[in-house]
């Protein structure tokens, strides 16, 4: 092990683009930190000789002893874009500009879905936080215990918190997720978004947004509990440090033990994060975050057969608790860490700086006796091979191996931000320059058992578990490590009712593979980004919008001939308008998008070429969607979605391919969710909540020969505010949550051979006390 890594940070390109990074880091974090420093120092001047040092500086030229009046000055400050929100709709966002930017100003798609609608629904996952959201498929392979994964208009979604991307890779099971009850929100960025991040596929990124302190006070402590025997109990505290206005501290912490909906398979997890913001001036804020969280699980995600799942089996359908595993072998086991930091500060009026720093550890050890369907399924033509999933002719008994994983992922990210807000003539400008950096180091041991071993022949009608098999030996080593530095700049541009956003970038790419001591084999990527946006604003509160933006992702392997893939570069179109009514706590928003995406893999049609590929292919995506949010006087928080997804493979040397689907993606979708707080009567602290989820069938491969069946769900809620009932309880919430409540079995997608059981029904029940 430590060889592997003193050989891989001998690696060449990597350390490169690492020593510019620390260099640039170090030189900006410095030169801010004098500025901050000398403006502070001037301020403490100033105040030593009774002279106020503000951002406009004023002398007034007192010449009588006249006392003036006392005048009180009442004002709220202006909510900014991290800034915690009450009820359903947010309307502020970094992600879509990485300034503090109004909703309906930013030229592209915008979800967000904030802690007061996510907890509404008691989501244990930012899978079912996001379940109600336009445009979003998220849940793709069942409850899984061990990651999120989300879909965006076709393509997967990348992940991101606070900011900077958590990184991932098909070499490592070592991927950080993310508590929802550490997240003050959730935003979801649809559409080609590399201008801002970088490399990413054209669907879009989910941003998840970490509580941090607050000014005013703020306690709370839950207790809950229910189906699968989950036991759950949270603290939230926060507030001013011993009276001080200018240091601030947040502690959030989670425990739980559960069983799952799958046999064997719990989901325990525990998780504390701690976090401080220092204030030494009005004009400079250092916020630290950081969390620590380790979960003791395993594998929920059962790689159950077509053949007794979605199509018909003899032997009858196969129940959503079983376990195709072994009890005693079987486990996913994850300690994760990360620490960082956010640092703003405004020089004057029109200058600012910011920078957003953290570094990431995951530890992950997965042990798995899973399906062997390789007789079952054919990957040349992409479609199932009737009854080859089993080893019998009644269709009972599987074959199955065994694997064990031990990952070890490192990731750094940082984002330097330099921002201008200044006039020229009648346009007003926030012109954005920015520098950023993520390292990406993963480590891989893993081992595997002979295939086809008669011990692991499982009937999984009639399971029998606990046979003797030789334990994988973890004897196969690989090592990756990614770097991208990018440089972007974007304007923001107003002129009466109109908003122009035009952006750049430019971004290097590097990234190596060396697995079990074999030569290092590296690749090297560049790429050139744009996005443009024209929006108008009515008095209305009507906002339609026009934006094109482009994205890139470097592919991973070579051709036939050792050529390096190239990137995969996707373009789109968006028109779109956005409603937010006057008087009104609401936002309305409706996109249409085409997007396409060049340089996909498909088949190399060269028969001596067997297994490799080449990148002719191109796929297409395009469609509508549509959403509405409101937190309304009466007490009623609404959010309502619906999403229609038209996508095509437009080049392949497959032809069974060409004009279908691209996989996971249904067609339409549509969610409702309404919760009704009673306002007075004898009812008042009452709410009942409840929600309709529709998902039409989708495909698990390009050649669409497995499709699952669409389905809807009911979710339901119920609470009481009990100190309506008597002052003593007052900060008291009791909560009741039902998801899937009519317990409907259905199919989250099929792929390779395989299907995947969604959420059976589950109830929670809830104890909150804030005060």
């Amino acid at each position: 092990m430590n060889e592997r890594m003193s050989s891989a940070c001998e690696k060449k390109p990597g350390n490169g683009i690492l020593r510019k990074a620390v260099v640039i880091a170090l030189t900006t974090t410095l030169a801010v930190g004098d500025l901050a420093a000398k403006e502070t120092q001037n301020e403490a001047e100033a105040a030593d000789v009774g002279q106020s040092n503000t951002d406009v500086k004023q002398d007034f030229d007192i010449k009588d002893e006249a006392v003036l009046p006392t005048v009180s000055v009442v004002g709220q400050k202006e909510i900014s874009a991290v800034d915690p929100v009450e009820g359903y709709v947010v309307n502020k966002s970094l992600s879509g500009s990485k300034t503090d930017t109004p909703l309906i100003e930013v030229p592209q798609s915008i979800s967000v879905i904030n802690k007061d609608e996510f907890a509404a629904r008691a989501a244990q996952s930012i899978t079912q936080a996001v379940a109600y959201t336009p445009g979003v498929v998220s849940g793709m392979f069942g409850p899984s215990t061990r990651d999120d994964y989300f879909n965006l208009r076709g393509f997967e979604g990348t992940q991101y918190l606070d900011g900077t991307r958590l990184m991932s890779s098909s070499s490592t099971y070592a991927q950080l997720r993310v508590e929802p009850y550490g997240m003050e929100r959730i935003e979801v960025l649809r559409g080609p978004s590399s201008v801002l991040y970088g490399q990413n596929p054209p669907g879009g990124l989910v941003n998840m947004m970490s509580k941090r302190p607050t000014e005013m006070p703020f306690h709370e402590v839950q207790f809950l509990g229910g189906s699968y025997d989950r036991v759950q109990g949270s603290i939230d505290l926060s507030g001013p440090v011993a009276g001080r206005d200018d240091f601030l501290y947040r502690l959030v912490a989670l425990g739980r033990g559960s069983d799952t909906q799958v046999d064997f398979v719990e989901d325990n997890r525990y998780y504390v994060a701690p976090s401080f913001t220092w204030k030494p001036s009005d004009a400079t804020t250092l916020t630290f975050l950081s969390h620590y969280q380790k979960d003791e699980t395993g594998n929920s995600m059962q790689f159950l057969p077509y053949e007794g799942t979605v199509l018909g089996n003899p032997n009858g359908q196969i129940p959503t608790n079983r376990f195709l595993g072994e009890p005693d072998f079987d486990g996913y086991d994850r300690e994760q860490y990360a620490v960082g930091y956010a640092f703003e500060h405004r020089f004057n009026q029109t200058f600012s700086a910011r920078q957003n720093l953290r570094y990431a550890n995951v530890e992950s050890d997965y042990r798995g006796v899973f399906p062997d369907f390789f007789y079952g399924f054919n990957y040349d033509t992409g479609r199932l091979i009737p009854g080859g999933s089993f080893v019998d002719g009644h269709m009972r008994s599987i074959n199955r191996y065994g694997a064990h994983y031990k990952d070890n992922a490192d990731t750094f990210t940082l984002d330097n931000q330099a921002q201008a807000d200044f006039v020229t003539g009648s346009i007003e400008h926030t012109a954005l320059v920015g520098v950023d950096y993520r390292h990406f180091n993963a480590e891989r041991l893993s081992g595997f058992t002979d295939f086809e071993l008669p011990e692991l022949v499982l009937d999984i009608y009639n399971p029998v578990y606990g046979k003797r098999f030789a334990r994988p030996v973890l004897d196969s080593g690989i090592n990756q490590e990614q770097d991208q530095i990018g440089v972007y700049v974007q304007d923001q541009l107003k002129w009466n009712r109109w908003i122009a956003t035009i952006g750049i970038r430019h971004d290097w790419v590097s990234a190596s593979t060396r697995s079990d001591g074999s030569a290092e084999i590296p690749q090297e990527d560049e790429a050139f980004t744009y996005r443009t946006g024209l929006s108008y604003l009515f008095d209305s509160g009507v906002v339609p919008y026009y934006s094109y933006s482009e994205s890139f992702d470097p592919t991973v392997g070579t051709t036939f001939a050792g050529i390096p893939f190239k990137p995969t570069t996707g373009q789109q179109h968006e028109f779109g308008v956005k409603y937010q009514p006057q008087g009104y706590n609401a936002l309305l928003t409706a996109a249409f998008f085409h997007l396409t995406q060049q340089n996909v893999l498909t088949a190399d049609p060269d028969p001596t070429h067997v297994g490799y590929s080449i990148q002719t292919g191109e796929v297409r995506s395009q469609g509508v969607e549509l959403e509405g949010k409101a937190t309304l006087d009466i007490g009623l928080d609404m959010t309502a979605s619906y999403t229609y997804t038209d996508t095509k493979v437009t080049q392949s040397n497959i032809t069974s391919e060409l004009g279908n689907n691209l996989t996971y993606t249904p067609e339409h979708q549509a969610a409702l969710w309404l919760d009704y707080t009673h306002q007075q009567g004898d009812f008042k602290g009452l709410g009942l909540g409840g929600g309709l989820r529709y998902a039409a069938g989708n495909y698990g491969d390009l050649s669409n020969s497995q499709k699952t069946p669409g389905y809807v769900l009911v979710d339901a809620a119920v609470h009481y505010d009990l100190g309506k009932v008597h002052h003593s309880m007052e900060g008291m919430r009791l909560g009741v949550n039902m998801s899937n409540l009519l317990d409907h079995e259905y199919f989250t997608t099929c792929y390779g051979g395989s299907c995947f059981y969604g959420d059976r029904r589950s109830v929670l029940a809830s104890l909150r006390y804030n005060w």
